[in-house]
Parts: structure tokens; C-alpha cells; sequence
């Protein structure tokens, strides 16, 4: 299968005349943009070749769920990607115009040139924020990301973390991966690891996202005093462990876990 990525110049065309062309988001197909080039092809493909794939949405489905499902899906299919490649805006819009164009219609549910917002498209179909935010927020990228950081093949599934994250994705996905520290897989290994833990053992994850994030502040601060590069993803884990449980208010339930050894087998 190939996908195909935008010319620079196209990207840059289609990014400045986002507002003229706003309407067109619309469109059931992607002929417009053909249109709107005339004898320039704006895209090309991309050189690799990857099993066939194909992403689904189903609007009955829970939003997070189906879009674990669908980064299993992406990262399988494309896992041969470089982390340089798969930083690069031109593929990801590329692939938002061309390849998947009838996917994210179904997934965004576009149909009403009136309901198009601006900022919207611009951070579905291009890279609105910073590169790094960005990688999280356009809907492809995002798969792509979401499986390339929390793939383990030191486990018998190695997409056990990336079907954990599907009860922070849709709330938490942003502010999880675009921490900086985040683009180093063992740490996102290690805290996650570190959840799954806690919480099979008892650790009271009612408020998931606001469990999250508390984990990932401690991650910030300590990364003020270690260089977090270096320690492995057991280390992590054991760290933010040891946080989560030392945090006033932190219940189990059952007094049994409450006395569990540290130590991570």
C-alpha cells in the first residue's frame, strides 16, 4: 500500500488559503483540491511500501476506544516509519488530504460547509501548534504516536500499554504524550506500567485523568533534579509508584495491597 504526502509547496498553499478553501472540508471527496491545483500535482508518494490497512469509525463505539483500536491498526501497518519521518507535516497532511480523506469526513462527521470551523480543520488537516503538541493533535500522527510510545515487545502483547490508554485517550492524550520527556518511550513505558500497576493492585483510580496528570507533574519535577533519559522504564515505574502510593489521600481497595513490597517483579 502506498500513502502520499503533500509538496512543501502545496502544504504551504493549502495551509495560507485554508480560509478560501474552507468550505470544500465538506466535500465527500478530495477532487477539489486537484481543482485547485490544476496541472500540479500537489502530491507524491511516499517511498516506502506498507500493508494494506484500513481505519474505522463506528459513532456508536467509545471515542477513545476506537481510536487505540485504530492506532494498533496504523502502527502496525506503518511501524517501518523513522521517528524523523514520522515527525514530518507534509506526510500527515498528505495522508488527511488524500489517503484517509473519506475517513476523517466519517470520523469528524463533515457534511455542513456551514458547521466548518477554521481552527478545527487547520488542526485536523495540518499541524496547528507547535510540532510537538501538533503530533498529538492531528488525528493521524496521533495514532501513530499513541502506538509507537506505548508498544512494548518485551510482553506477550505488545499493545497491552497502547489498549491501556484508551481510558485516558480521549481526555488525556495531549497532555500524556506532548510532554517532552514523553518522546522517550522507557519513560512513557515506565509510567504507564507504573498505572496498570497501581490500579490492579488496588489503587484507587476513580479520578483516572486527574491521576494522570498528578503522575505526570511528578515525572516534571523530577526531571528538574535526574536527567529522566537515563533511567530504565523499571526505574519509572518504580518511581511513580512510590509517588502515587506516598500522595495524601491515596486509598487501595483492599488493606493488603497497602503493604505490598515496592519491588516490581
Amino acid at each position: 500500500m502506498k500513502v502520499h504526502f503533500l509538496t512543501e509547496n502545496a502544504l504551504e498553499a493549502l495551509r495560507t488559503n485554508l480560509r478560501g478553501n474552507l468550505r470544500h472540508y465538506a466535500d465527500g471527496t478530495n477532487d477539489w483540491i486537484y481543482d485547485y491545483f490544476g496541472a500540479d500535482n500537489p502530491f507524491l508518494e511516499f517511498k516506502l511500501d506498507f500493508p494494506s490497512f484500513q481505519l474505522n469509525f463506528n459513532e456508536n463505539d467509545d471515542t477513545g476506544t476506537i481510536d487505540i483500536k485504530n492506532a494498533i491498526i496504523l502502527y502496525s501497518a506503518m511501524k517501518s516509519l523513522t521517528d524523523t519521518e514520522a515527525t514530518d507535516e507534509r506526510l500527515w497532511a498528505g495522508m488527511c488530504h488524500y489517503d484517509f480523506w473519506d475517513f476523517l469526513q466519517v470520523r469528524y462527521k463533515v457534511n455542513n460547509p456551514r458547521e466548518l470551523i477554521e481552527s478545527n480543520i487547520k488542526t485536523r488537516y495540518f499541524f496547528a501548534h507547535g510540532k510537538r503538541r501538533s503530533l498529538f493533535t492531528n488525528p493521524l500522527a496521533k495514532l501513530w504516536w499513541c502506538g509507537r510510545l506505548t508498544y512494548d515487545e518485551t510482553r506477550s502483547d505488545p499493545f497491552e500499554l497502547t489498549k491501556y490508554v484508551d481510558k485516558y485517550f480521549s481526555s488525556a492524550s495531549v497532555p500524556l504524550f506532548s510532554n517532552n520527556y514523553m518522546a522517550n518511550k522507557q519513560i512513557t513505558v515506565g509510567l504507564l506500567s507504573a498505572l496498570k500497576h497501581l490500579e490492579e493492585n488496588g489503587y484507587d483510580m476513580t479520578h483516572r485523568k486527574q491521576k494522570l496528570l498528578e503522575a505526570t507533574k511528578y515525572l516534571n519535577v523530577l526531571g528538574g533534579t535526574y536527567i529522566l533519559d537515563y533511567f530504565t522504564s523499571e526505574e519509572i515505574e518504580e518511581k511513580v509508584i512510590k509517588y502515587m502510593k506516598s500522595l495524601k489521600g491515596a486509598s487501595f481497595s483492599t488493606t493488603s495491597v497497602q503493604n505490598e513490597p515496592l519491588t516490581i517483579t
